[in-house]
This record gives structure tokens, sequence and C-alpha cells, in this order.
């Protein structure tokens, strides 16, 4: 995945204090706390070695990165409650992965004030408990390294699935300035998908045409980040259905022609 930036940001005509102190707060919180705690994570849950408390502590960290967000937000004069911005984070601030689309940090959020208040209040949260049933702290398990989440119609790898791809999103960032934290917290900035491990191959070279379809043979999974082999998508649920594996490497059909000509000049497509 890479993030490009728009070209033509929005001009800043006036930073004030309180929008100063918003940003320095953000870029601290990310750089100091969020992404130390993704740097963690991340490597426990690649072995599966991942512990119940670190996930809920780490989940913690994801959810409070929505109140700084929103401090920069207000400050900027964009006006929204704090509910608004969680329901769009992930379109707003490109979180990847398909399952889930666009929920992955409503349901982080929904698992942190669960923690806090034992269960979620299905009558002021009618719209979560509608859509997964009741949350409670009990709602993610343990189970042989990996932190399942568990709920009526669902049930996947909570650190694979939710917590890991909103984490990355927020702290692939470098912030070196005021005018960038504003810019990625008005959602200045496009996202296009990219080939895994994009700078190996040069794309142009036909010597290296084979070395380019293992790749994207052997892709892993975009939603679980594992192996085909090791891949448990298809015995995840979501909404009531199972998963699948999805590789991270897709490529059209012109891409593939472009790549089996380069391969085998003879190849033509019947």
């Amino acid at each position: 995945m890479a993030f490009i930036k728009y070209t033509d940001p929005q001009p800043i005509t006036q930073v004030t204090l309180c929008l100063q102190q918003a940003c320095d707060d953000y870029r601290t919180f990310i750089t100091n706390i969020l992404k130390p705690a993704k740097d963690d994570l991340e490597p426990r849950v690649s072995e599966n070695k991942v512990a119940l408390h670190q996930v809920f502590g780490a989940n913690l960290i994801l959810a409070h990165s929505v109140d700084y967000l929103r401090a920069v937000r207000s400050a900027d004069g964009i006006e929204e409650t704090r509910k608004e911005l969680v329901t769009t984070f992930d379109e707003k601030f490109s979180v990847p992965g398909e399952y889930l689309r666009r929920r992955k940090m409503e349901l982080a959020d929904a698992i942190n004030n669960a923690v806090k208040h034992i269960r979620i209040d299905p009558i002021r949260y009618k719209h979560l408990s509608d859509r997964y049933g009741q949350i409670s702290f009990q709602s993610l398990l343990e189970d042989e390294g990996r932190v399942m989440c568990h709920l009526d119609d669902y049930r996947f790898d909570y650190c694979r699935v939710v917590l890991l791809p909103a984490l990355r999103a927020l702290s692939y960032w470098e912030f070196n300035s005021t005018e960038e934290v504003l810019e990625f917290a008005r959602g200045g900035f496009a996202v296009i998908e990219t080939l895994h491990h994009p700078d190996i191959f040069d794309y142009d070279d036909p010597s290296m045409a084979i070395d380019q379809m293992i790749e994207l043979c052997s892709s892993p999974c975009k939603n679980c980040e594992e192996e085909a082999d090791e891949c448990r998508c298809s015995r995840y649920v979501f909404a009531g259905e199972y998963g699948r594996f999805e590789p991270l490497n897709t490529a059209s059909e012109s891409e593939l022609e472009y790549l089996m000509n380069h391969i085998s000049p003879s190849y033509s497509r019947a």
C-alpha cells in the first residue's frame, strides 16, 4: 500500500496557538506512543505469540488516537462529533483490508468501550448491537498465540483483521511540520495499491518476468498478510459468511499478458 499526498493541499491561512498545540500533541502521540505500540505488537502477531492483555493495551492506544486526531480537526474548524469521525475513520484515513471494510476503527473503539464498561449498552449503541450483537470485554479470546474476536455472526483473528491494519495506517506517517499534520488530518492525500515489495523488480526488464510472476502467484493474503498455506480467512466468519484467501498482489489481464509475453515470446492467448 502506498500513501500519495495531493499536490495541491488546502492553504493554511493562520495557525492559532490552539491548532499548533493540537498538531504538536498529535505528532508526539503518534511518534512516542502509537508507533512503538505497533512495533511491539507486530512481531508478536507474526510469530503467533500475542497475549490478550497486550492486545487490549494496543487497542486502547489506537482508540485514543481518534481523540488526538479529532482535536486537530476541531482546532482547524472542522465540525463533527467523535462518533462521526469514528464512523468515517477507515475511509478518511485509508485503513486497508476488505473484511469489515470502513468499520475497523468502529469495532476497535467499541472493544475499548467494552473493556471500560464491561459490556456495551445495547440501547445507547443500538447501531453496534444491531450489527455485532452484544460486545463485551470477553469478545476477545486467546487461541494458540492469536487473539480471536467472537461476536454474533463474526469470528476472526482480531489483530490481523482489525488492530494491525489500523495501527499501520496511522503510524506509517512521519510528520516533520505542523503543515504535514494538518494535511493528513484534513484527509489531504490519495491512496493507491501497489504490488508487494514493488522495488525488487524492474518491470521493464524481460529477464525478471518469471520472478515477477512467481511473486504474484505466491502473494500473501491482503486481509491477514499470511501466506496461502497459513491463511485462515476461509475459517473466519464475517456477517455470517466465511471469508477467503485473497492475494495482496493482483494483476489485471493486460499486466498478466505483458508478463507472459516476456516469459515466452511464443505465448498467445487463445
